[in-house]
């Protein structure tokens, strides 16, 4: 059953352990980069993650027995790396984005072994047509979403765009629990803990800048999260679809009469714009959990 008490408290010392570790490297390296700012947000997120998944005891099997097991202990490490290789070497900026859709066009595949849903790959041509569509389409959305966040983060600036990626983060893992994927959605919370923190933490040393990290590591795990609920789960398309695009809403901001004003009326906007559907989203997923819950109480009364 879902301990709050215990999500809380891995959200609690992931976030600590986070802002502790930029903290530090504010205080160590002078003068505080962009370049730097972006290279300890990745091992404040991966520190962040490590610490919340350890007071949550999740039971990790190696090799990965099933798609969080693949996410947790391939994807993420590998997403964190990545941005610690883009972050640290001064390669021309195309070079880091084609080795992050090459890893965008891996994950669906990397998510997958086993599935039901690859079967068309040992049968005949025509089968291949609709995993092969499916997997294409999906890194296709993860690419996308990635660039045009990263892009707006770059013109822009500030803490909001993670801000409302966590936010929908968060609320996915909330909808998915509801939808009865309760380890999948307690994955959420320690990522959502450690992005807030990384982010307002880094806000502080590197004011009005482009933490790029985050979007990137932030993207992938809700990403892989819908990835999962979609395909081995009870969410749907129209929901998945939803929630991964939702954060697309903070490209609002960029209309002539948003685009100058005030930061933090831009920043309240773009929040406001993503919690929205979000709110729509849980309200309704929380509809469907009480109408699949009433029969089940009431057969509890009856007994």
């Amino acid at each position: 059953m879902p301990d709050p008490v215990l999500y809380l408290q891995a959200m609690g010392f992931a976030a600590f352990a986070s802002a502790m570790l930029i903290f530090i490297v504010v205080g160590a390296v002078h003068p505080v980069t962009l370049k730097w700012m972006n290279v300890a947000s990745v091992l404040a997120i991966g520190l962040g993650l490590v610490v919340g998944y350890g007071l949550l005891a999740f039971r990790l099997n190696w090799p990965p027995a099933n798609g969080l097991d693949r996410l947790l202990l391939v994807i993420v490490p590998a997403t964190l790396v990545l941005e610690l290789i883009v972050s640290c070497w001064s390669e021309p900026r195309r070079i880091a984005w084609l080795m992050r859709f090459f890893l965008a066009a891996a994950i669906p595949r990397i998510l997958l072994p086993g599935s039901v849903h690859l079967d068309g790959f040992h049968g005949e041509a025509r089968l291949l047509l609709k995993p092969v569509a499916e997997l294409i389409a999906c890194s296709v959305l993860l690419a996308g979403t990635w660039r045009m966040l990263s892009w707006l983060s770059e013109r822009s600036g500030g803490c909001s765009i993670p801000l409302a990626l966590a936010l929908t983060i968060q609320c996915t893992g909330l909808t998915i629990m509801m939808a009865g994927y309760i380890k999948g959605g307690a994955a959420t919370f320690p990522l959502t803990a450690t992005l807030v923190a990384t982010t307002l933490a880094a806000s502080l040393a590197v004011k009005r800048s482009s933490i790029t990290a985050t979007i990137g590591i932030g993207m992938v795990e809700l990403f892989g999260i819908l990835f999962i609920g979609r395909f081995f789960g009870r969410i749907s398309t129209g929901f998945a679809l939803t929630m991964l695009v939702t954060p697309l809403l903070c490209w609002v901001s960029e209309f002539p009469t948003l685009r100058h004003r005030k930061p933090w009326l831009v920043g309240a906007v773009r929040l406001l714009l993503v919690a929205i559907p979000l709110i729509a989203a849980l309200v309704l997923a929380k509809l469907d959990f009480d109408r699949a819950m009433t029969p089940l109480l009431g057969q509890l009364i009856n007994v």
